[in-house]
């Protein structure tokens, strides 16, 4: 009984390997990249290309992992999700929204994701990045503010 339910999740979990999701990459419209943004400064493009961009942009580094249903499905559903929410790679379309969501999220270590800092713990944000990614969006949402103001 036992060896027939062994053999009967290897033969599912084999199948699953032919059900993939695409993890092509759409392709980047450099003059729309935050990363060519001369407004940004370099260093914070830096540290959200470091920390953010896998999930955050269209340039995601898929791992070998990526490769092996199931876990194939839930890099797919969070990176597509991340892409939805904010991303790098279409920053010309940036919102206020979308900076108070960069700031709450570091503020309240939301991002990046634990389980993704334990495979990439070149991720995770110290105090003094944090710091700069938080000056820094709470920098243009005082400037935006400023602006619609007048």
């Amino acid at each position: 009984m036992k060896r027939g339910l062994l053999l009967s999740a290897l033969v599912v979990l084999g199948a699953t390997q032919f059900i993939r999701p695409d993890t092509s990459n759409p392709p980047v419209d450099h003059a729309r990249s935050l990363w060519n943004d001369r407004a940004v400064d370099p260093k914070v493009a830096g540290i959200l290309r470091r920390a953010c961009a896998d999930c955050h942009s269209h340039e995601t580094q898929w791992p070998w992992y990526s490769k092996i249903s199931p876990m194939s499905w839930m890099l797919d559903r969070h990176v597509k999700d991340g892409r939805a929410k904010l991303n790098f790679s279409d920053w010309s379309g940036q919102s206020p929204d979308q900076l108070e969501e960069i700031y709450d999220s570091v503020a309240k270590g939301k991002m990046p994701m634990q389980g993704y800092l334990m495979l990439h713990p070149e991720a995770r944000l110290s105090k003094a990045d944090q710091d700069t990614l938080q000056a820094w969006a709470d920098g243009k949402l005082a400037l935006r503010s400023s602006l619609d103001r007048r």
